[in-house]
């Protein structure tokens, strides 16, 4: 049984490059969109203040509209645009302030779907409308020598 709670997420700033892409194109994707916005952050001489993240403005089908990137710290907002490289195809996104359901996947990246379908029935069980974009904290990033057991994905879901 998962734990679920409803949090407050204020609004925050994402560096990320948004794009529409084939579900089976996401790992090459996701290399290129984190190495990009963190070079950029650290072209701004700052440094990611948490997790890499993913946004989904659309539900993975074949395609997907997401957002791959980090968190801007709150002070750094001028610095990042300034050091965005036009040709990078990076931007940076709000996110306004969401009431969020959450939950922790422990696991590998093939048991997502299962437990984003286990967030979303528990949120509908609750009574609560979904809102968009949905996210992912990737709270251990992988590694070549990684064991997929050990991997800790948040999960958020904006409620309405």
């Amino acid at each position: 049984m998962s734990d679920y709670r409803t949090v407050t997420v204020p609004a925050h700033h994402v560096l990320a490059s948004r794009e529409t892409i084939s579900a089976d194109a996401m790992v090459d994707y996701f290399d290129r969109a984190f190495t990009q916005a963190a070079r950029t952050l650290a072209a701004a001489g700052l440094r990611p203040t948490g997790a890499a993240r993913a946004y989904y403005f659309s539900p993975p089908t074949d395609t997907v509209d997401l957002a791959g990137g980090f968190v801007v710290p709150g002070d750094g907002l001028d610095a990042v645009t300034r050091a965005i490289d036009p040709a990078s195809g990076l931007a940076v996104h709000l996110i306004p302030e969401s009431r969020a359901m959450v939950t922790s996947h422990h696991g590998g990246y093939d048991g997502l779907p299962q437990a984003w379908q286990e967030l979303v029935d528990h949120a509908h069980a609750q009574g609560e409308e979904l809102s968009a974009p949905c996210w992912e904290e990737y709270v251990t990033m992988p590694t070549p020598e990684a064991d997929p057991a050990d991997m800790v994905t948040d999960l958020y879901q904006p409620l309405v």
